[in-house]
């Protein structure tokens, strides 16, 4: 039988990218509206997952592109989920 490891970094991700957007909203003098701040958090998902690929020393074939890059995007969609659920309980509208 054969033991499949998990891999931190897949899960963690989301994670670390919300605490990246959550300073980085809060420090940077540039002032985003709420309609681009979803898009900027794909956007960096997906450019961290091809930098990952580059790490990882795999080849850009279609299937590792189209696989590092949903995964980037999951990343950002998860990460803005996560981040607006923190804005919410820390900021309940009145």
């Amino acid at each position: 039988m054969e033991v499949e490891a998990i891999s931190l970094g897949q899960y963690s991700l989301p994670v670390l990218l919300t605490i990246f957007l959550a300073l980085f909203y809060k420090f940077v003098p540039i002032e985003f509206s709420d309609r681009y701040k979803s898009a900027f958090a794909v956007l960096i998902g997906i450019l961290i997952a091809i930098g990952a690929l580059l790490y990882n020393g795999l080849g850009f074939t279609v299937v590792n592109v189209i696989d590092y890059g949903l995964a980037g995007l999951m990343a950002g969609a998860s990460a803005v989920g996560i981040y607006e659920l923190q804005r919410t309980v820390t900021n309940p509208r009145k």
